[in-house]
């Protein structure tokens, strides 16, 4: 696909490129006949042949000066596409969110394909929400919080599990929000399609692949969208 794509904006380029060549072409030839008609039509002193002489060889100088460097130019970029070092990026956007609501977030970190939620429910009797050490890395002092690859849970039953613990604690007044690295999208989608269908709303953040989560930083603005 990513092939296909760079011959597309290849072609595209080299039409360009051509399309270019042709109208200096003829920008050219119209000065030629202005000039010819107008030797024709008026008769002037050679004085003033010369002045038009001169015009119409600077303006042609300059278009020469200006198509060259668009060539230039054109021909780096469609040099560039071509390189089959060239590394591209898809950039992910969302659609905004709705508006406010009164149900708290529960941050889910969508990574390594995997689901990551950032706190679970204590056991005791209050049930409140408490940093998920087995899933996750949590430097207090920094407030950096890293998923543990080898832990995880699939989206499905990751989702499943953390509905049925609300619902077991009488604790249904969250949303999800997800924090989906570049690496996980598709689980993603599987996952909120989970939430969706349980009855719980949703609301994502894009992150890239090398950005670290700090707690405070993320989370807390996302609203659901649903």
């Amino acid at each position: 696909m990513k092939n296909k794509a760079a011959g597309f904006y290849s072609s595209s380029l080299e039409m360009l490129l051509d399309t270019m060549c042709n109208m200096l072409g003829g920008v050219v030839f119209i000065a030629l006949m202005v000039a010819v008609v107008a030797q024709d039509s008026t008769t002037h002193t050679p004085d003033q042949y010369h002045e038009q002489a001169a015009q119409l060889t600077n303006d042609l100088a300059s278009a020469v000066a200006s198509n060259t460097v668009v060539k230039s130019e054109l021909e780096s970029v469609l040099q560039h596409l071509q390189d089959p070092s060239h590394r591209r990026q898809t950039n992910l956007m969302r659609l905004p969110n709705l508006g406010a609501t009164t149900k708290q977030p529960w941050i889910v970190i969508m990574q390594y394909g995997k689901v990551y939620p950032l706190d679970v429910l204590s056991s005791d009797s209050h049930a409140v929400p408490i940093i998920n050490d087995h899933a996750v890395v949590f430097q207090a002092q920094s407030g950096y919080v890293e998923p543990r690859p080898e832990k995880g849970e699939a989206p499905e039953s990751g989702v499943t599990q953390m509905v049925e613990a609300f619902k077991a604690s009488s604790k249904t007044n969250f949303y999800f929000t997800f924090l989906v690295y570049d690496d996980s999208f598709d689980a993603f989608v599987r996952a909120r399609e989970t939430a969706m269908k349980l009855g719980f709303q949703y609301g994502w953040e894009p992150l890239p692949e090398n950005q670290r989560l700090q707690l405070g930083r993320q989370g807390e603005r996302v609203l659901p969208q649903n």
